[in-house]
């Protein structure tokens, strides 16, 4: 089963993000989030028997484990987002947040996902709340937000293209995050930066960096990637002339962004 078969509904999408949180966080899928995950499910068919519920979430599954998982989460989200109204996508951000609160802890992970969906749906007020009313334990590393995925991407045109990162480089980094969070003070910004630069030099794999571009592209509209692309044509030229390097970088991101135009160097 997958998005084209005609048996796949709305409540399957709910199901597959569920299950993407649930299991992407921690690589497991506790008693407590399978039964959370069905529980929340009735919420959205309630006069579905157990059993039909269970195979929702086993059709989901299949789709999780046997097929491009990331594209299908993604597909989901995005249908979710043109179906549902803006009460309706603050209810699935709410039984998502009871998927992640299952466990009592909730993960850097969970919590990334959280602002995904809510800046892909347009409700990042009711992502804060939920944050800021929950009663679980949240984990002791900082959460990596939207800025840290951003700051990542600076970081990469700014030291993988030329394995160095001048101070010209971080200066442009700064100023090019403040203005996204222009109510940051510059060590607050310096903190972020620190924080991915920590990710980066641990050696994320492939797909890590992946993520951080898909959450870019979910999160923000196209004005929004083409500003961060420019962004980065600024990091790239802080230093000098544009290397054939970080030219690739830029045209493999425009890609991935799907802004299908042709960039000045």
């Amino acid at each position: 089963m997958h998005h084209q078969d005609e048996s796949w509904t709305h409540v399957h999408d709910i199901a597959l993000v569920f299950l993407a949180l649930a299991y992407s966080a921690d690589a497991h899928l506790s008693d407590e989030e399978v039964d959370t995950i069905s529980a929340s499910l009735h919420r959205w068919k309630p006069n579905a028997t157990e059993q039909e519920i269970h195979e929702i979430v086993m059709e989901a599954a299949s789709v999780f484990f046997e097929s491009d998982a990331e594209k299908e989460v993604v597909l989901s989200v995005r249908t979710l987002g043109e179906a549902l109204n803006v009460e309706q996508r603050r209810q699935v951000l709410e039984d998502v947040m009871r998927v992640a609160e299952a466990d009592g802890v909730l993960l850097n992970a969970e919590q990334n996902l959280l602002s995904v969906l809510a800046g892909a749906w347009d409700i990042k007020a009711t992502k804060d709340r939920l944050i800021e009313e929950s009663s679980a334990r949240m984990e002791n590393d900082p959460e990596w937000s939207l800025m840290h995925d951003t700051a990542l991407m600076y970081i990469i045109m700014g030291h993988s293209t030329d394995g160095d990162l001048t101070e010209a480089e971080i200066q442009a980094m700064i100023g090019r995050l403040g203005e996204w969070e222009p109510d940051l003070e510059e060590d607050q910004l310096r903190a972020i930066l620190r924080t991915a630069l920590h990710y980066y030099g641990q050696g994320p794999e492939r797909e890590d960096i992946r993520d951080s571009v898909l959450s870019i592209k979910e999160a923000l509209s196209r004005s929004q990637r083409l500003i961060i692309l420019d962004d980065l044509i600024t990091i790239a030229r802080s230093d000098g002339e544009i290397s054939d390097k970080e030219k690739d970088v830029l045209e493999n991101l425009s890609a991935a962004w799907h802004i299908d135009i042709r960039i000045a160097y």
